[in-house]
This record gives structure tokens, C-alpha cells and sequence, in this order.
């Protein structure tokens, strides 16, 4: 009989709860998805960096297990307290606990199986997609191929019981301790009011917000550019101050808010405002951790969404800084270019190869003014304008052009703050005695394939070398096929005896910068940028589902409760369409409040690591591009969640 009553109820536990079910099943999916590709050889083998992605997803997973634990427990126990009177009248009735205890259990495994049998076809969807993505990535010919892997179902099916095993047993406890009399009003019982008196509401809620700001400017004051060194204990306690300051807006903010409606007569009679605001407020009042922990997730989400752009953003401007060229040599041996040449055209054809020359200036002016920033090297590079300009065609950037006694200095954006204003270097002896006269000081397009240990070139005229001293000889060498990792490792081992040697120890030792290949750095970039947007973009996915799900649970239980309220507005001759966008604005306001906070401290979060990343993004201000687009990522999802409450909430009220 409890069987039949268990599956009887899982039917309509269904309807009520078919959010819940599909969040609970798109986890269980990207989970699946994840070990999945975690487990694929081919994912796996794409490059060195990739082997990491396993251990990665492994770790990762631990911590959405957490996300989804709570998420399925504290579901779990909303669907007890509002079945609270029916396991009451079961009790009435003679039917004992533990067996209440086996039917309620019983419901809760039914529905999690359910979900785990749709996630793993739904999973595997998911992860093609995935593989598409990372073929993408990666530029391949074809599609990585993804198949159904035990090992990853195993995983699952463990997640899966671990998760339920602790939400059960939660669950059992908590039905072995409640009376009768417990059961009967549960229904009617929430989260305990916080604060009964407006002084200690005050004085928490200002706390809270001195909390906050001083959090985000310690948080501030560790990212100071260039030569920055943060402390992670610090950056610890900020994180630590921010999620305390959150709970404690949470809990009080609505309060204040329903404080200024209240004395604001034009407001408060405006319209609908005053139904809106009470309803909103008995609500947050009854339920304000609960938003804490929700403003956290939201406040997590939006931040994870932006690392992952201002990564992927700072791997792309990296390749370009270090690898600009398919093939480069630097400081070589110029008797082995035709070896070196001869085995690049047993891989690829040579579109271009461009040998050219760094010369020495030993007054190293430019290098004494950026001091500690200016390399390790005792000398400047100076380099002749043909092999500057020829440097740029190659790369695809336009020429520039010189007087015969001007010079340009080429930099590091984060080394041309220090000097592009500094009036010492406005004239520029070199080692050959020649004075120039600077004409600017580039901040874009350095590459560090030009010269290792400086961050910086000076640009002369051709007859300007004159009586300067060749340092070192480099090779440019582009071809008309893509360069792979493995053909990185081929070279790097034929030219081993040539930027090798042994120390005093015995140990082989090997300057690696001395050759560039463009498609491992490709190789290592897509290996990181899959990595980190893959993570971020999973944790963010799992936050927004973990919070709209929750508040759409909230809000569609209630609407029987609410059924009595709009009944009422209707007899008082407010029409549909009236009641529609009271509804409307009832939800809208649940939604957006735990919003509003996670805006303002990803905002400021962001802002500080630019100080960091700005000297590796394209631009200073490119972050507030990616900032906003994450912010539309996140309302589009968000907004899925918020329309399905909408709707469903609007066909309860109808229906009952």
C-alpha cells in the first residue's frame, strides 16, 4: 500500500516540483558530460596541458557535489514541511514513522533515479557538444570523437549515491524527531525573523555594509599593477568578510525597503506597491538566509563568468606576445640556419624566412630608467628599422617610419607607464656616441620572440648601427602549414646540442627560450583556456540553476497560499490583465532582490584584477566588455528560470 502511495505521489510531486527535476537532471548531465570528456583519450591527448583536465573535473566535481547536495536537501525538506499535514494525518491515523519515514524515502529515490536515467542520454548530448567546442578550440580537421565510457558512469552512479545517501538520511532523522503537533503546523512555519527590533536591524545592516566595503578595498589594495605581490591570506579573509557582510544585507535589506515605501504616501498607495511590498517583505523576512546563501551563489556565478572571459583574454594576448611567428630562433648559431632550414622543409613548406640581426648598446639608458623592471640584461637591443618594419609585415602590422636622427622604444604595456613620460630618455645616446631624438614610445605589439630578458626594443635608423656591436642573431621563419606540438618537440630535440649544456653537477641543462613554436603555445593556450572556461562556465551554469530553482520552488508553492489574496483583488474589481502584472511585479521583485548586491561586488571584484590582467588584455578597459557580456549571459539564464515561475505561478492561481 506505501508503494502505491509513494508512486502515486511521485506523480504528483512531478508537477509541482518539474523545475526542481529538470535542474536536478541538467547537473546530473554536465556532471556525466564532464566525466565523460575527463575520461576520453582523445580530449585527453590533444596536448600536454589537457592530461590535467581529468584531475581538474575530479576536483571540481567535489565541489558542485556539495552545490547539488544542497540543493536536492533543501528541496527535500521544503516538499516535507509542505507535505508536513498529510504525514500528520498518516500519523493520526496509526501509520508509524518508520514507515512514513520508507514511503517518503522511497518518493525521493524514485524521482532522483528518474532524473539520473535522463541525465545520461541528455549527458552524452552535452558532451558532443563539448567536443564541438573543444574541436573549435583547438582548430582540428575533425570532431573529437566522445564515447559512452564506464568509468564516467560508475562516477555517476557514486555522485549519485553519496548525494542521496547523506540528503536520506538528513531526511529519515528529521521525520524520527518531529511530533504530530509538529507535522500539522509545519506547513505554516518558515525560517525564524531575524531581528525584532529596528535598532538591532539597523545596526546589523550598517555593520554588514562597513563589512562590505571594507572587504572589497583590502580586496582592492592587493592588486596594484606591476610589481604587485598579493597576499593570499588576505585575499582569503576578503572573501571570508564578503560572504558575512551578503548574509548580513540579505537579512536586513528588506526591511529598509519596505520601511521607505511605507512612509512615502505617493508610493505606498501608488497602484499596486503596498500589496507588493508586504507580500515581498513577509516573504524575505521568513526566508532571509536562505537569500543570503542565494545572493552568495549569484555573487559566485557572475564572478566566475568574468575570470573566464579575462583568462581566455589574457591566453590570447599571451600568444601573440610570445608567439607571433610560426617558427622563431633567437640568439643561433649562424653556421646551423641551413640545418635548422633543412629540417623545418622535411615538415613544412617555408613561406618566409627572415634572418636579421640585435645589436649591443652598452650605455643601456633606456634600461637604467625602467631599473629593476628592465631586464637582466647589462646591455639595450637596438635593432635596424628595415628588420623592425620587416618584423611587422610578417606579423601583419602596419610600418613605421624614422627621421635619421629619431628612434622609437617598443615596450611592454606595463614597462611603457614607467617611462613614456619620462623626460631623461627624450634623448638617447648610444654606445657608438650618435644622439636621437625620441619620436615615441610604442606600447603595443611587443613580442618577446624580438629578444629575451629585456621587455623592450629601440628602434634606430639603418645607418644608426653603425659602429654598434652584433649581440645576436635571431630567425623568423613563417610556413604555410599550421605548426603542431609535436613538431615543437621533434625540433626542440635535433637542436638539444645546440641550446644545451651540462652544468657543473653533471645535469643537462637547456634555455628553452631560444626557440618558439607557434602551435604549442596554440596547443598549451587552448589546453588552459578549455580548462578554465570548461570549470567556470560549468560552476556558473550549476550556481544559476542552484538559485533559480529555489526561488522558482519558493515561489510556485506559494501560490496556493496567494490564491486567497488575488481572489480577493479580483472580487475588488481588479481585471485579469491588473492581476497578471501584479504577479508580474510580485516575482520580479523576488528575483532581482538577491541580484542587486552580487552586481556591485562583481563589479568591484573585476575592477581589481584588471590592475593585474590590463597588462596582458588588449586594452585597459576591455574588461567592462566582457563584464557586461557576462551580465547578459547571466539575465538570459536567469530570466528562463524567472518566466517558467511566472507562468507556472499564474496557472496555479487560475487553476485553483
Amino acid at each position: 500500500m506505501l508503494t502505491k502511495l509513494a508512486f502515486r505521489n511521485v506523480k504528483r510531486s512531478t508537477k509541482d516540483y518539474i523545475i526542481y527535476l529538470i535542474t536536478v537532471t541538467l547537473a546530473f548531465s554536465f556532471i556525466f558530460a564532464f566525466n565523460l570528456m575527463g575520461s576520453s583519450e582523445e580530449i585527453l591527448n590533444l596536448c600536454d596541458i589537457m592530461n590535467n583536465f581529468a584531475l581538474v573535473m575530479y576536483f571540481v566535481n567535489v565541489f558542485i557535489i556539495l552545490i547539488v547536495c544542497f540543493l536536492i536537501n533543501y528541496t527535500v525538506k521544503f516538499m516535507f514541511s509542505k507535505r508536513s499535514r498529510e504525514f500528520g494525518t498518516y500519523m493520526l491515523l496509526g501509520i508509524k514513522k518508520g514507515k512514513i519515514s520508507k514511503m517518503f524515502t522511497l518518493e525521493n529515490i524514485i524521482l532522483g533515479f528518474f532524473s539520473l536515467l535522463i541525465s545520461i542520454p541528455f549527458g552524452y548530448i552535452f558532451s558532443l557538444f563539448m567536443s564541438f567546442i573543444v574541436t573549435r578550440m583547438f582548430e582540428l580537421d575533425t570532431i573529437v570523437k566522445i564515447t559512452f565510457n564506464l568509468n564516467a558512469i560508475l562516477l555517476l552512479l557514486l555522485y549519485f549515491v553519496l548525494i542521496y545517501l547523506f540528503v536520506l538520511f538528513l531526511a529519515r532523522h528529521r521525520i524520527k524527531k518531529v511530533k504530530i503537533y509538529d507535522l500539522l503546523y509545519l506547513e505554516k512555519q518558515n525560517e525564524e525573523k531575524r531581528f525584532r527590533k529596528n535598532k538591532t536591524r539597523n545596526i546589523t545592516f550598517i555593520v554588514s555594509l562597513i563589512i562590505g566595503v571594507v572587504a572589497m578595498f583590502l580586496f582592492d589594495e592587493q592588486f596594484k599593477g606591476t610589481g604587485s605581490n598579493p597576499s593570499f591570506g588576505i585575499i582569503f579573509l576578503c572573501i571570508i568578510l564578503i560572504i558575512i557582510s551578503i548574509y548580513g544585507v540579505a537579512i536586513t535589506l528588506s526591511d529598509f525597503i519596505l520601511k521607505i515605501v511605507l512612509k512615502n504616501k505617493k508610493i505606498k498607495y501608488s497602484k499596486d506597491n503596498l500589496f507588493i511590498a508586504r507580500t515581498f517583505s513577509s516573504k524575505v523576512k521568513t526566508m532571509s538566509f536562505t537569500l543570503g546563501t542565494i545572493t552568495v551563489l549569484i555573487t559566485f556565478t557572475l564572478i566566475a563568468l568574468n575570470l573566464s572571459s579575462l583568462f581566455k583574454a589574457m591566453f590570447d594576448y599571451q600568444l601573440e606576445s610570445f608567439s607571433p611567428y610560426d617558427i622563431s630562433f633567437k640568439e643561433i648559431n649562424e653556421d646551423r640556419i641551413p640545418d635548422y632550414t633543412n629540417f623545418i622543409e622535411k615538415n613544412y613548406t617555408i613561406q618566409e624566412r627572415f634572418i636579421y640581426n640585435g645589436y649591443r648598446d652598452t650605455n643601456r639608458e633606456i634600461g637604467n630608467t625602467l631599473g629593476e623592471y628592465g631586464g637582466w640584461r647589462e646591455y639595450d637591443q637596438v635593432i635596424k628599422l628595415s628588420d623592425y618594419n620587416k618584423l611587422l609585415e610578417l606579423r601583419g602590422d602596419k610600418p613605421i617610419s624614422l627621421a635619421n636622427d629619431e628612434y622609437v622604444v617598443n615596450v611592454t604595456k606595463e614597462l611603457g607607464d614607467i617611462i613614456v613620460n619620462d623626460n631623461s630618455i627624450k634623448k638617447l645616446t648610444l654606445s657608438n656616441g650618435l644622439e636621437l631624438n625620441q619620436k615615441e614610445v610604442l606600447t603595443t605589439g611587443y613580442t618577446y620572440a624580438w629578444g629575451v630578458g629585456y621587455g623592450f626594443i629601440i628602434v634606430v635608423p639603418d645607418n644608426a648601427v653603425n659602429g654598434l656591436q652584433i649581440e645576436n642573431t635571431n630567425m623568423i621563419i613563417d610556413t604555410k602549414e599550421k605548426t603542431t606540438e609535436d613538431f615543437a618537440k621533434e625540433i626542440r630535440k635535433f637542436t638539444e646540442p645546440d641550446f644545451c649544456e651540462e652544468s657543473e653537477n653533471g645535469y643537462i641543462v637547456c634555455t628553452d627560450y631560444n626557440l618558439t613554436v607557434r602551435g604549442q603555445e596554440e596547443a598549451n593556450n587552448n589546453g588552459f583556456i578549455t580548462i578554465i572556461s570548461f570549470v567556470c562556465f560549468y560552476m556558473a551554469f550549476i550556481f544559476i540553476a542552484v538559485v533559480g530553482t529555489i526561488l522558482a520552488v519558493q515561489s510556485l508553492s506559494d501560490s496556493t497560499k496567494y490564491q486567497y489574496r488575488y481572489r480577493v483583488l479580483s472580487k475588488l474589481g481588479v481585471r485579469d490583465e491588473a492581476l497578471n502584472k501584479t504577479i508580474f511585479k510580485q516575482l520580479f521583485v523576488f528575483f532581482i532582490f538577491p541580484v542587486f548586491y552580487p552586481l556591485i561586488i562583481s563589479f568591484v571584484t573585476v575592477t581589481s584584477l584588471n590592475k593585474i590582467f590590463n597588462i596582458v588584455l588588449a586594452t585597459n578597459t576591455v574588461y567592462l566588455v566582457y563584464y557586461f557580456v557576462n551580465i547578459i549571459v547571466f539575465i538570459l539564464i536567469y530570466a528562463i528560470y524567472f518566466l517558467a515561475t511566472y507562468f507556472g505561478f499564474k496557472r496555479n492561481i487560475e487553476r485553483n
